[in-house]
């Protein structure tokens, strides 16, 4: 009996360290956000990891009328860049576990760029996406749901 619980345990923890390793990583994950204001589901955006900074893109606007738009507020070279393929987070660097911060994003339908910070759920299925002015108390909160 205690042959079989260990051998147990021992499945157990490696599945657990192995979900643990994935949540870690962002690089190539999509994500369902969820509008803090409305609880609409609006858009799907890929991270990706490079250099060990983390950047984001649209790569689905689910609105279909909103889908063909234009960036048309954006600033610099995102000026009237369709929303679909816009690069909306930029340069955030790890800060210990699970959590990235001296990033900037890019607000498509304001056209403002904010401080951000992105937080990974302990279970890897959620990230809490903070954008803000100056301090991170003068902002917003986004939680996105990992799609699989």
């Amino acid at each position: 009996m205690n042959r079989i619980t260990a051998s147990t345990l021992t499945l157990m923890a490696g599945a657990l360290l192995s979900i643990s390793a994935q949540a870690a990583s962002l690089d190539g994950t999509q994500w369902q956000t969820i509008d803090d204001k409305t609880g609409e589901k609006k858009a799907i955006i890929q991270l990706n990891e490079r250099g060990g900074k983390v950047s984001g893109k649209i790569i689905k606007v689910l609105d279909k009328e909103k889908a063909k738009a234009v960036c048309t507020k954006c600033p610099g070279n995102l000026k009237n860049q369709p929303v679909e393929g816009l690069q909306i987070l930029t340069g955030l660097k790890a800060e210990g576990s699970n959590q990235w911060s001296d990033g900037k994003l890019v607000d498509p339908e304001s056209g403002k760029v904010y401080s951000g910070k992105i937080t990974l759920s302990d279970n890897g299925q959620s990230l809490d996406l903070r954008g803000y002015v100056g301090t991170p108390l003068f902002g917003r909160s986004q939680t996105w749901q990992r799609i699989k």
